[in-house]
């Protein structure tokens, strides 16, 4: 609309129309400007996606932010930097669902972190790097399942400890000694990390990672009651097959919820309730089959509405109309499904089908966790996002082993992942961040060290097995193969205290 420059999640060999949040809001744009009626000789996924490509689409979800442009929805940050589902963070750079956190880099579903790297599932940390499932741990390195701690390195298990190093108590000069090897000694480093493997694999596990619930099951679970099959979640009741979500009642099938209620197969909300098969929809009721809508309520089948109420396909009815036209339209998904083996195929009842998705496959979060190739993808009659090559230029310049080596002119220079080959660079922030905590630079991309550490959380999968203390049967997210001591909760608090 206003023709400026401006950073989107949405790339340009998108046929879409992309405004700055600032045109989005404003009120020289109106949704229903693009409203239609519904043709019950037609199905209503295909009139929705024909009115949905016509409509104008947001840049990126960014709110109350101040310069953290390159972030996707986020709200309420300062100073960050390519990261997504941020809030109320300051100083956070290449995160993923990071809430309160300031001056950190590199973290997985975190909160209030501060000063830290490169960690995982962990809240209440300082001044700490390569923390997993950790809690009020500070001054502390490679550390899994430790809780009110300090100075701890290599160490697994720990309740309330201090100058630790492998679960063995040391002077703190031997602690300060390991530490600077452990960041300027790459052939130290490696050894140490196989010695806290090993040590790893003797210490108990629970069978799933959770705190203060209540007949929950699934991993990751905090402050919950009757959260079945859920997975890194907090503060949900009565939820179930619901992935990355806080705040959330009486729901199901819920991804990246943040206050929801009463909710059936919705994604990226937040404070939503009453809704169904809904998509990036926020404080908004009673919604079904909507996308991007914000501040709305009482609307079906809808795509980027503003405080709007009574509306299907974009299009203004009354109270009275609005319902009667509802009901006919879901009667219509219905009954134009086929019978097969008594089971109705129709379109009612399910998510938006995936080949809606303006997206390739795999610029989505579904290749994080359901990875497939482009072969793969293209027979399942979904998009894929082929690479760029400009992105893959070749690295000139051989990144030190200890940052005491790096120069100032690193922040200018093309660096290649080792991983995969692309293009990533270090921005000034970043290079000080790493100086600050004696940090070596990266070898990896930013998208290669996401995805590292979210393979260092369990599968989204419950198997059955026994536990190996007492026997007694119980749901893992550990699976058989798996060579960690699996406990059930009784053993595994009867050891770690």
């Amino acid at each position: 609309m206003c023709q400026k420059a401006i950073v989107s999640i949405i790339s340009t060999d998108k046929p879409l129309k992309v405004f700055c949040n600032e045109c989005y809001m404003s009120d020289k744009y109106d949704p229903l400007d693009y409203g239609i009626d519904f043709d019950f000789n037609r199905s209503f996924f295909e009139q929705f996606a024909e009115m949905r490509a016509k409509i104008p689409r947001i840049s990126i979800y960014n709110t109350q932010n101040e310069n953290s442009d390159f972030t996707g929805h986020g709200s309420k940050n300062k100073n960050c930097y390519m990261s997504t589902s941020l809030i109320n963070s300051e100083d956070v750079y290449y995160t993923d669902w990071g809430h309160s956190c300031k001056d950190s880099m590199d973290l997985y579903i975190c909160q209030r972190m501060e000063k830290s790297y490169f960690c995982c599932g962990s809240e209440d940390c300082y001044h700490s790097a390569y923390l997993e499932n950790c809690m009020t741990v500070n001054f502390s390195y490679l550390c899994f399942d430790c809780r009110t701690s300090n100075n701890l390195i290599g160490c697994v298990g720990l309740r309330r400890k201090e100058f630790m190093v492998l679960n063995e108590s040391v002077s703190k000069e031997e602690f300060e000694n390991t530490l600077s090897k452990l960041n300027t000694d790459p052939i130290f480093n490696g050894e140490f990390r196989r010695r806290y493997e090993l040590l790893r694999l003797s210490v108990p596990v629970k069978n799933y990672f959770e705190m203060n619930t209540e007949n929950c099951s699934g991993d990751y679970i905090y402050n919950s009651k009757n959260a079945s099959n859920c997975f890194n979640v907090k503060d949900v009741e009565d939820g179930r097959y619901s992935y990355e979500v806080g705040k959330l009642k009486d729901a199901m099938d819920c991804t990246r919820v943040a206050d929801g209620e009463f909710l059936y197969e919705c994604k990226a909300i937040i404070d939503l309730k009453f809704s169904k098969f809904c998509n990036l929809c926020y404080q908004s009721s009673n919604l079904e089959y909507c996308d991007s809508c914000q501040s709305s309520h009482d609307s079906f089948g809808c795509m980027g509405l503003k405080s709007n109420r009574y509306c299907i396909l974009n299009k203004q009815y009354s109270k009275e109309d609005y319902e009667s036209l509802k009901a006919r339209i879901i009667e219509h998904m219905r009954a134009s499904a086929s019978a097969d083996g008594g089971r109705k195929t129709g379109e009612y009842g399910e998510f938006f089908p995936m080949n809606l998705s303006i997206y390739g496959y795999n610029e989505t979060k579904a290749q994080e966790f359901y990875s497939l190739t482009k072969d793969e993808v293209l027979a399942k009659g979904l998009k894929w996002k082929d690479i760029d090559p400009r992105q893959y230029q070749p690295q000139s310049y051989k990144i030190p082993d200890t940052i005491k080596e790096v120069p100032d002119s690193v922040v200018g220079e093309i660096l290649g992942c080792e991983i995969c080959g692309k293009n990533y660079k270090i921005i000034p922030q970043e290079l000080k961040f790493y100086r600050e905590g004696g940090y070596p630079i990266p070898k990896k991309c930013q998208d290669c060290r996401h995805k590292y550490r979210m393979s260092l959380q369990n599968p989204r999968k419950l198997w059955d097995r026994n536990c190996m203390k007492c026997g007694v049967t119980m749901k893992s997210t550990y699976g058989p193969e798996r060579k960690e001591k699996v406990y059930c909760e009784s053993c595994y608090l009867a050891e770690i205290q």
